[in-house]
């Protein structure tokens, strides 16, 4: 049921360590949610299956409980990153990191531009754009580091089996 792999397993282990973290490490310019969404964006699935849906979902009602957000929230995240990574592979974009970096700096603009106007108009709280765009930023830098490392850490898996 659970992809059991060595190599998965490793990356269910960082997510569940970053969430965790993420009571700790709360920061201004660190928003450990959309590193955790980053992840698992960038990582390659091997297959589809459901259960990853359900393990992200527990994984984002865990976030929102720990940080206390509303419920719902991270895990909507978790599993719209998981659902345009799905898509992509059904489309055959995984090939081109140039293109799905695209895709995912259009969803982070989305993403911010959601949580911006969110905050402005429905608390109607006056929130610097500065404050407010730096994790997402930090995040967008962020891509190809961490597409490298995961892909590295994934092929030398693939190579040993």
């Amino acid at each position: 049921m659970i992809d059991f792999r060595i190599s998965n397993l490793i990356f269910y282990f960082i997510l569940i360590f970053i969430i965790s973290s993420n009571i700790a490490f709360n920061s201004i310019y660190f928003d450990l949610t959309l590193i955790s969404c980053l992840i698992i964006y960038v990582l390659k699935w091997n297959e589809t299956n459901w259960i990853i849906c359900v393990v992200l979902f527990l994984l984002g009602i865990y976030s929102d409980i720990l940080v206390s957000t509303p419920f719902g929230y991270t895990s909507s995240l978790f599993l719209c990153f998981y659902l345009i990574d799905r898509v992509g592979n059904y489309l055959s974009i995984p090939s081109n990191t140039n293109i799905r970096f695209t895709i995912f700096l259009l969803l982070m603009l989305i993403l911010f531009s959601i949580n911006y106007f969110t905050i402005y108009f429905i608390y109607n709280t006056p929130i610097s754009l500065l404050i407010n765009i730096i994790p997402f930023m930090v995040v967008i830098s962020l891509y190809y580091p961490l597409d490298f490392i995961i892909s590295s850490i994934q092929n030398k898996y693939v190579r040993i089996k």
